[in-house]
Parts: structure tokens; sequence; C-alpha cells
């Protein structure tokens, strides 16, 4: 908890990390057209274990279907910034309130290959939070600890080739759930903010 509250960017404001992500695998072109989106690292603290809420896409969705990914999606003309996006999208698919999550700050923007800048958003959920999951965003709403995504022996690193290049990637299996691509380069660049950079805001 200390590191989040000194390694974390506020929530509201115009300070950013550096970009992250698939930066290297994007042109001029990629990054004029990224969409802006906001993600929901919710941390729920169960007793002593501090668990994060992660969801599965339906297997029926157009785009990745059947992927693990955090609460959250693009932003929308009505809001304000990723921040409220991502309150808004973990109200829609988990029913978390947003008045409810006490606001830690942002991590790095992540960019993706599929077109998006996300911004992390780091909250504190209720310790009695029940998920009440939307049947039409999410198949399943599960909990992971937090002490197992932020160990890095747990971080199996790979790689495929893409658009020529090599393109690495992460994979974070636990307990059936299949932990990857951009939901784990997440999680790995959050581990990277708190463990591996000694230079605080």
């Amino acid at each position: 908890m200390a590191r989040l509250e000194t390694r974390l960017i506020p929530a509201y404001g115009d300070f950013d990390l550096p970009e992250g992500g698939d930066v290297i695998h994007l042109d001029d072109d990629d990054m004029d057209n990224l969409r802006d989106a906001g993600v929901l690292i919710g941390i729920v603290d169960r007793g002593g274990e501090l668990n994060v809420v992660l969801t599965e896409r339906p297997k029926t969705m157009a785009k990745h279907p059947g992927q693990v990914a955090f609460p959250g999606g693009k932003v929308d003309p009505h809001d304000e910034c990723p921040v409220d996006a991502a309150l808004r999208e973990a109200n829609e698919e988990v029913g978390v309130e947003p008045e409810e999550v006490t606001l830690m700050g942002r991590s790095g923007l992540y960019l993706t290959r599929t077109g998006f800048r996300i911004t992390p958003v780091i909250g504190l959920l209720p310790p009695d939070f029940v998920a009440k999951p939307d049947p039409h965003e999410v198949d399943d709403v599960f909990e992971t600890p937090l002490s197992f995504l932020m160990n890095p022996a747990n971080h199996e690193e790979k790689s495929v080739e893409w658009k020529g290049r090599r393109h690495r990637y992460f994979e974070m299996p636990h307990n059936g759930h299949y932990i990857w691509g951009v939901t784990a380069g997440v999680i790995r660049a959050l581990y990277e903010r708190l463990y591996c950079e000694e230079e605080t805001i």
C-alpha cells in the first residue's frame, strides 16, 4: 500500500508517466489514431489478503472473446476523462459503485497494437464488495491475489512474430484462469512501476 501511495500519479490531473506497452510496434499513423480507454484495477481487502477484481469476457463477443480483462473500456463522449470511463464501465460490468471506490492513482499509459491508449486506474473497493456482473458484458468475475500478480516469478514471458517483429508478452495463469495479453502487460507494467523504479511522484 505504501508503494501504491508513493509511486502512482494522482487519479486526476494533467501529469502522465511515460507511455509503455506496444509503443515500439506503432507507427506515426497508429499513434495519431489511438482511442483513449480506462480500466479499473480494483483492489479489495479480504481479511488481510489483497485481491484484484478481474473479469472474463463472453465467448460470444466479436473482439477478444473469452479473454481475461480488467473492468473498463473506451472513453465515451460523455466521459470527462479515462478515469471516469473506467469507473463507469466498472459499474456497468461488475456493479462497482463509483462513489465507493477510494482512488489511489494512475499507473503509466499502456498503448496497444489494437489501437487503444489505456489509463490504468488503481482503486480500493469496499471489503464487503460483491460483484453484480452484467451477463451481456462478462461471463465471469473473479479475484486474484495482488501478491501473486506482483510476484515476477509468476510472469511467464513469451514472444510471437507480428508484422516482421518479435512481440513480447506475458502469461500469468492462476487458479484455472489464463491472464495474458494486454491485461498481463498492464499488470507487469504496474509491477515495474511499484518495484523496479526508485523515484517517487
